[in-house]
């Protein structure tokens, strides 16, 4: 009994501590200076992409992952791949500039690397939302709403789908299935 007690006891004080150090970490990511990187990116998927060994995720967009698939007349195709193989039709060759964004509201996101990539005067994030690629993240940004509603009305990319699932959702599900 007196081990279980033990136990609960540091299990209880890890998670205070934890809970205590988290926004102390928040803030310390907070006040680091913004990042900018440029080069040749390489594409990890539909809102990630690598430059000079650093994952940046776009800015604003949530594309489907590479293995997620969408439905059309009742099959399924790889919107995921496909959103991948538009993002590296964007950069490929090409110089990418990526200057950091902060995403101070959403907590789950607030510890991750965001940021506005160009390829000249390209924003990337709007052209994958403008090309049906990815969704608007309104919660992080109204800058692509527009481009998102333009590929549902032209019905392009995921948004000819017949089913299509949010890609957090998505990825929230098979994580828990």
């Amino acid at each position: 009994m007196r081990f279980r007690t033990v136990t609960v006891s540091l299990t209880i004080g890890l998670l205070a501590a934890f809970t205590a150090s988290a926004p102390v970490m928040a803030q310390a990511f907070a006040s680091e200076p913004l990042f900018e990187e440029t080069g040749t990116a390489t594409v990890i998927d539909g809102d990630h992409l690598s430059i000079n060994n650093r994952t940046i995720g776009l800015w604003g967009i949530d594309a489907p992952l590479p293995i997620q698939p969408c439905i059309k007349g009742g099959k399924e195709f790889a919107c995921g791949r496909d959103a991948k193989l538009s993002l590296q039709k964007l950069v490929e060759g090409q110089t990418v500039v990526c200057k950091e964004e902060r995403d101070t509201q959403n907590l789950r996101r607030r510890m991750l690397r965001w940021a506005r990539c160009t390829v000249g005067d390209l924003d990337l994030s709007a052209e994958q939302a403008r090309l049906g690629m990815a969704i608007a993240l309104s919660d992080q940004s109204q800058d692509y709403v527009a481009q998102e509603q333009e590929a549902k009305t032209a019905k392009v990319g995921i948004w000819s789908a017949d089913e299509f699932e949010n890609p957090s959702e998505w990825e929230f599900r098979m994580k828990t299935e």
